[in-house]
């Protein structure tokens, strides 16, 4: 019981935690930065050319177009 009861404080001090650092944090959070760097290279025609596959597709498996 007594595990439980540490378990559930670390995780209220952990959530806790994160809502002080987003708080006080400025700007951009790492997954909106990593989305924006998403965003830049798929409006790049050269990045977008090099992902594109001969058949029009995009990224994706190739290997399952192929016959057994």
């Amino acid at each position: 019981m007594a595990d439980k009861n540490t378990a559930k404080l670390r995780r209220r001090e952990q959530k806790e935690a994160r809502a002080k650092e987003k708080a006080e944090r400025k700007g951009l959070s790492p997954a909106q930065e990593a989305e924006a760097v998403r965003k830049s290279e798929a409006e790049d025609p050269r990045v977008a050319e090099r992902r594109t596959g001969l058949d029009g597709s995009v990224g994706g498996d190739t290997a399952s177009d192929r016959p057994a």
